[in-house]
């Protein structure tokens, strides 16, 4: 179990310091169930996906359909109950001891999870650059665990936001998961 997780957090940390490579995915190479969105019944028809244009632009004033405040369509979630979604974030990228930083191009994701009596605040992920395959990456490393967090516009559910996130426990007794959710806009 350690070595596995320790391999997942190398191959984790090397796609977040690796520099951009064009027509390649930023995504680790382990695959999983939660890369995919889950149809919501068998035979649901799915949506063209969301226009990318917004990611080929520097910020212009138009934002990407990903952009805002969204809060978890199912109000009494357990997991993530509000997410906020900003573009336009500086991108800080390394190789070796040289790093460069890329302005006005990158995302950041905030989350909330559902804690009593209040919510509590994941913080700002860093400026990521949006990934090959549209999906917005974002990663959290809470000490007790490490997250990775890809957002997207539904491809089931019009209007909605998809967030799926892979959390590997540090501890090697508590079994990782997957798990994913579906916002409105707040």
């Amino acid at each position: 179990m350690f070595v596995r997780s320790l391999a997942a957090a190398v191959t984790i940390a090397a796609a977040l310091i690796a520099p951009p490579v064009a027509g390649a995915s930023a995504a680790p190479a382990r695959t999983s169930a939660v890369f995919q969105e889950r149809a919501p019944f068998p035979g649901a028809p799915r949506l063209a996906p969301a226009s990318q244009a917004g990611a080929l632009r520097l910020c212009s004033g138009q934002h990407a359909a990903e952009y805002g405040d969204w809060r978890n369509a199912d109000p009494a979630t357990r997991s993530i109950t509000r997410a906020q979604v900003r573009d336009c974030q500086s991108v800080t990228t390394c190789t070796g001891d040289v790093c460069s930083t890329t302005s006005d191009a990158g995302w950041a994701v905030r989350l909330f999870g559902a804690c009593s009596p209040t919510d509590c605040d994941w913080g700002w992920s860093a400026g990521a650059f949006r990934l090959a395959n549209g999906r917005i990456p974002a990663f959290y490393d809470q000490g007790f665990a490490k997250r990775q967090v890809w957002v997207a516009m539904s491809q089931f559910r019009p209007g909605q936001l998809w967030i799926a996130i892979r959390t590997d426990f540090v501890d090697p007794n508590r079994a990782d998961y997957e798990s994913q959710d579906w916002f409105v806009r707040s």
